[in-house]
């Protein structure tokens, strides 16, 4: 037996963390490269470097995964809010329609499912964050920009479920038709 959210989380997570992969190593390789020690895709898991050069590879891969993942959760917030199939303005859609991407406009169990994950990542990010400062691989500017980024997405989120909340809300009329 297999659970149908659980099973659409895991789906939703795999391009983010597909994504994260990919900036992990574009990342290491370049500021490898640039700091002139040797990389190629072989080795970017496994690097022999000083501890300057170390945390300036940690630095640029959690500011790429910081940057990413709250351009991710954007993304999804933003097709959340506007282009949400319950809440969508007509006006609008016939916009979407006729430039033939349709595909922006989805219904609540895949944006929630979609906005929950990116969340999640912007969480971990900020959670790298906190432990690589604390090690002192990390600056501060990085533990305070990933806190802003990951507060913002949290209220924008909660607003969202808000608004969509409010939306299913039975009128007075509807309670009194209900109760009597």
């Amino acid at each position: 037996m297999y659970s149908k959210i659980l099973t659409k989380l895991i789906s939703e997570a795999i391009t983010p963390f597909l994504g994260f992969l990919f900036i992990k190593i574009l990342v290491t390789i370049f500021t490898a490269q640039s700091l002139g020690i040797s990389t190629n895709l072989y080795n970017v898991f496994n690097l022999t470097v000083s501890q300057q050069s170390y945390t300036s590879i940690n630095t640029n891969v959690l500011f790429g995964f910081i940057i990413f993942s709250f351009l991710g959760l954007s993304y999804s917030l933003i097709k959340s809010i506007y282009f949400h199939g319950t809440h969508i303005k007509p006006k609008l859609s016939l916009s979407i329609f006729n430039f033939r991407v349709g595909f922006l406009i989805q219904d609540t169990f895949h944006l929630f499912s979609q906005n929950l994950i990116w969340l999640v990542f912007n969480y971990v990010s900020l959670f790298l964050a906190i432990f690589l400062y604390f090690i002192d691989l990390a600056p501060t500017y990085l533990l305070v920009v990933s806190s802003l980024f990951t507060l913002l997405g949290t209220y924008f989120f909660v607003l969202d479920i808000e608004y969509e909340m409010a939306r299913n809300l039975p009128t007075e009329e509807e309670e009194e038709i209900f109760v009597s």
